[in-house]
């Protein structure tokens, strides 16, 4: 093994160049994985980390639906350890001089109340000043130590007639200027951005102020729980109006929605350590293998096959353990990009963060995983030796009608006497990551189109009024029917029931004007009162098909319905929509609850209907169904991987074009001494590049579309959406021409080189 030493000190020494550059490739490919999967386990551990942070779980929130708020006599309870309260004021906020005003939220009270934390200034010591949500401040436009001004109304005029006394009235409460004094942010915020400002309690004590309901976070001491604090709170004088309900720092709508976003990161790390590890495997393999006639001179003198195997690892081992440890400190320093997006607002230390377990342990699987691929590349997969062209490449060369072509194409599919990697593993892995990379755009495209699709998940409407409870008035109801730009009015009723020990949320149809039925998946919508529709998710965990009787218990009765199909349900007036719920017709609804009244209004307009007429007509916005939600928080994740494959794609092309050209110096000696000037040969080793890119393009394309749309279907039918994937025409003739360009690029630089070295030059290392 001496001998094995001692030549791979010497191989290592004449080759650094070729050592440091595979190095550093490996260092920017496994740095790139290792820090989508640093940021995963970050991005998916923030939640708890933000809670550990802030003490700890709360244990409840008590909502006090009036009056001035009671936080001094919850706290004075045995079994409370610390109450935060927060109320909710008739009031709005001005900027003097302002062109437009800002919608926001006014309350008195502390932040903590809502899990928050000061991020920027500091904390309100009196009346006059306040701290701010960073969407009120980028509303505004206006930095800490702004003064604004506070407007509020009386007790007896938000009583009498809420906010419309602001229009009608005026405000007639306290009014003063404050100084906003710092920002802060909470998981709140990722639920509702509403603009947000929050003064000190003493500003009710200040003056006569509006205050509809008072929001507290408790923290119980150890031993009581919810329901022997029930019990004191009950004690109080008029204890029991008071609502008690369990309580997280973080909701679960919001884990939900942080989790969904980790998954997206994992996606993007496992994927492209797969591809990472095929394409740096083949690519340290093409640079550490001995060549034929190399192997033959060593066996010569006594070489083993064992010690030259010993040999091409152990030189492959140098740049891939630097490289991957490299890529562990890319990782850590890239640490500071995540968590991204809204999921920053419960980062309790943002900046540089490091778990050395999870750096330590996806470094070493990734690090296993390239040795284990080279180690087999080189064990099993034979070096190349010159032949000549294939039956099928030959033929296809001599049918091109281009002398630079055909010599290309063959050089592409035709190993080298010199080449020392796997020419089938090189073009396996281009389609491969060819399928990979157009199935992710596939899958992009097609998720992009879902959340702008309203009908692919129930919108099949244009206005929507109501959402608040409140029956829809006969006055709108009229209105709505008689406007010559409406051509179709279809009212829900909400209300909740149970199947068995399920509960389900059902939206009852009263057609008034036109035809606007939700988007049915199979069978049909129901047309009588004792069918019912329901959403794909649902009726899988009911057990149910279309066809099936099912015994649905309401508020006043049980009732027998007949399945009659699966639709996408509209997530009107709380409802879930797409694949949870169900859908009956108004009469089925009163089968159920006698009192049951529409209170949503769903409208179509006319084909043709002027631009202006939803803004004459208003209306609510329709907003997406959590899961839909959660998902546009992640819909970048398909094209960051797909942008990840394409790179090591052109990777791949890049070092089969380089050593390609050093492998064939006898080839081009032939043919400059044949008569074949410098554009000619550049010519060829460009048409090498092209059909090297574009053959495993054209198999692994239309392999990519049916796998990215075969997923994509049914990635949808398990949330319940439309499954119709998307055929992106113009991303794929984008993406596809780019890989080409690329690979041109990536062969500039060896055709240069090939162009201007002579004959004698090429042949000197014979």
């Amino acid at each position: 093994m001496k001998a094995v030493a001692y030549r791979m000190r010497r191989v290592l020494r004449a080759q650094w160049r070729a050592t440091v550059f595979l190095a550093l490739t490996v260092t920017v490919v496994s740095g790139v994985v290792l820090t989508f999967a640093t940021g995963a386990h970050r991005t998916s551990s923030a939640p708890d980390r933000y809670t550990a942070s802030r003490g700890g779980e709360l244990d409840g929130e008590i909502q006090q639906d009036s009056g001035r708020p009671r936080t001094s006599e919850i706290a004075s309870l045995p079994g409370v350890v610390s109450v935060e309260a927060a109320s909710f004021v008739f009031g709005g906020v001005d900027l003097p001089g302002a062109s437009e005003a800002q919608d926001s939220y006014v309350f008195a009270g502390s932040y903590r109340a809502f899990a928050g934390r000061l991020v920027e200034g500091r904390d309100p010591v009196r009346t006059g000043e306040f701290v701010a949500t960073r969407s009120f401040a980028d509303a505004w436009g206006m930095p800490v130590g702004t003064t604004f001004e506070i407007l509020t109304l009386t007790q007896e005029q938000a009583d009498r007639a809420g906010y419309d006394a602001f229009a009608n009235e005026g405000p007639q409460g306290l009014n003063l200027e404050a100084v906003l004094v710092g920002i802060f942010e909470g998981p709140g915020e990722i639920n509702d951005p509403t603009p947000l400002a929050l003064l000190p309690a003493s500003l009710l004590d200040d003056g006569d102020v509006g205050i509809a309901a008072t929001v507290m976070s408790l923290r119980l001491r150890p031993g009581t729980d919810l329901a022997r604090f029930r019990a004191e709170l009950d004690s109080l004088p008029g204890g029991d109006t008071f609502s008690l309900e369990p309580s997280r720092l973080i909701s679960s709508e919001v884990r939900t929605a942080v989790d969904a976003q980790a998954l997206g990161l994992w996606l993007l790390a496992a994927v492209g350590g797969v591809a990472a590890v095929a394409v740096l495997g083949q690519v340290v393999t093409r640079s550490v293998r001995l060549a034929p006639d190399e192997r033959s001179r060593l066996a010569a003198i006594g070489f083993t096959k064992g010690q030259l195997l010993v040999e091409s690892i152990g030189r492959a081992a140098v740049p891939i353990v630097i490289g991957t440890a490299l890529g562990a400190a890319v990782a850590v320093g890239a640490s500071v990009i995540f968590p991204t997006g809204f999921v920053r607002r419960i980062e309790p230390h943002p900046g540089l963060w490091v778990d050395p377990t999870v750096v330590a342990m996806t470094a070493a699987g990734l690090l296993a995983a390239l040795m284990a691929w080279t180690s087999a590349a080189l064990v099993v997969l034979r070096p190349a030796r010159g032949e000549r062209p294939s039956a099928l490449v030959e033929s296809v060369a001599a049918r091109s009608g281009s002398a630079t072509l055909s010599t290309g194409f063959r050089f592409a599919f035709t190993p080298a006497g010199r080449d020392r990697g796997s020419l089938r593993a090189a073009a396996t892995g281009m389609l491969v990551t060819s399928a990979l990379l157009v199935g992710a755009v596939v899958f992009g495209s097609s998720l992009g189109r879902l959340l702008n699709d309203g009908k692919r998940y129930g919108y099949n409407f244009d206005l929507m009024f109501g959402s608040g409870g409140d029956v829809v008035p006969d006055e709108l109801r009229s209105s709505l029917e008689a406007d010559p730009d409406v051509a179709a009015v279809l009212l829900y009723a909400v209300g909740q029931a149970r199947v068995g020990a399920v509960s389900i949320q059902l939206a009852g149809m009263d057609p008034v004007k036109g035809d606007l039925p939700p988007t049915i998946l199979s069978g049909r919508l129901p047309a009588t009162e004792n069918e019912i529709a329901l959403g794909r998710l649902i009726a899988r965990k009911l057990g149910t098909r279309v066809g099936a009787d099912l015994t649905v218990e309401g508020p006043s009765s049980s009732q027998q319905f007949r399945v009659t199909g699966l639709a996408v349900v509209p997530a009107v007036e709380g409802l879930d929509g797409m694949g949870q719920d169900g859908i009956v017709t108004i009469g089925g609804m009163r089968r159920l609850d006698p009192e049951a009244t529409p209170s949503v209004a769903a409208v179509g307009l006319r084909k043709g209907a002027p631009r202006g007429a939803a803004d004459r007509l208003g209306g609510g916005q329709y907003t997406l169904p959590a899961v839909l939600e959660n998902l546009a928080h992640v819909r970048a994740v398909p094209f960051l991987l797909a942008l990840l494959v394409g790179a090591l794609a052109v990777l791949t092309v890049v070092h089969v074009m380089i050593t390609a050209v050093r492998n064939r110096r006898r080839d081009l000696a032939v043919l400059r001494s044949l008569g074949a000037d410098g554009r000619w040969i550049t010519r060829a080793v460009h048409w090498q590049a092209t059909t090297f890119a574009l053959l495993p393009l054209a198999i692994g394309a239309p392999v990519g579309i049916i796998v990215g749309r075969l997923v994509f279907e049914t990635f949808a039918r398990s949330i319940g959406a439309v499954p119709g994937a998307s055929f992106p025409f113009v991303q794929l003739v984008v993406v596809l021409t780019g890989l080409v360009v690329l690979a041109n690029a990536a062969a500039a630089v060896p055709a240069r080189r090939a162009r201007h070295l002579a004959p004698a030059l090429l042949l000197n290392p014979e």
